[in-house]
């Protein structure tokens, strides 16, 4: 069941969804939901919050509004109260117990930061005391989901935030570029460090290419879910 609906950004709704028993939702940082919509759609999305203790039955999305799709049409018009079937959770995307011992890099594009929030939240909720960063892209700063709360993490001294837009106006003292362009000066700060990509294809691709090719990464230090 929908509890909570709202904008995050200009094209993003923040859904807020609770099994209709009160159960706990069980499941790990970083998998996915298939949502079933009326005329036989379905949807996958990845799960935008870790676990809870003290809201064990819920969990969030995050649905990129695209032109003309029906299904993120529906979901960006869904209200409050209604009931949602869904299927899971399912995926591989997750951050094994191991992962804990090395410094991790997230990085992601648009809503392809859901799983990786996720996977920030349940770090913070049981500190392992290695480095936390994220390096997060998109277009405009309008399109930078969370920005609050990140920026709130970072200001604590809890996470690393890196923002970076590919297509800033002038008044923007941040990053720019693609995510891309940044990691070499990150990877080298992150001895060891494992690296969860999430996001459209060719952002993977390239991001995989720069880090295994160019930096030298083991494959087994690089983890990846492609949304398209």
């Amino acid at each position: 069941m929908v509890t909570e609906a709202r904008d995050a950004t200009p094209l993003v709704r923040h859904l807020t969804l609770r099994t209709e028993d009160g159960a706990p939702y069980v499941y790990l940082t970083g998998q996915w939901v298939k949502v079933y919509l009326a005329g036989d759609l379905d949807r996958d999305y990845s799960i935008a919050s870790a676990p809870s203790a003290t809201t064990p039955s819920q969990i969030e999305l995050v649905i990129t509004r695209v032109e003309g799709g029906a299904g993120s049409s529906a979901l960006h018009a869904i209200e409050v109260g209604a009931v949602l079937d869904t299927l899971g959770p399912n995926g591989l995307f997750v951050r094994e117990a191991t992962h804990r011992a090395h410094p991790a890099l997230y990085v992601g594009t648009g809503t392809g930061l859901a799983p990786l929030r996720a996977m920030i939240q349940d770090e913070l909720s049981a500190p392992s005391g290695q480095p936390q960063v994220l390096l997060f892209g998109a277009r405009h700063v309008d399109d930078l989901l969370f920005s609050s709360e990140l920026e709130g993490w970072a200001e604590a001294g809890r996470i690393r935030y890196l923002p970076t837009l590919s297509q800033a106006d002038a008044s923007w003292i941040g990053r720019r570029g693609y995510v891309q362009r940044h990691l070499a000066e990150i990877v080298a700060e992150l001895p060891g460090a494992h690296v969860y990509v999430c996001g459209l294809s060719r952002m993977i691709t390239e991001v995989r290419v720069v880090l295994r090719r160019e930096l030298g990464l083991d494959r087994r230090q690089v983890h990846s879910e492609r949304y398209d």
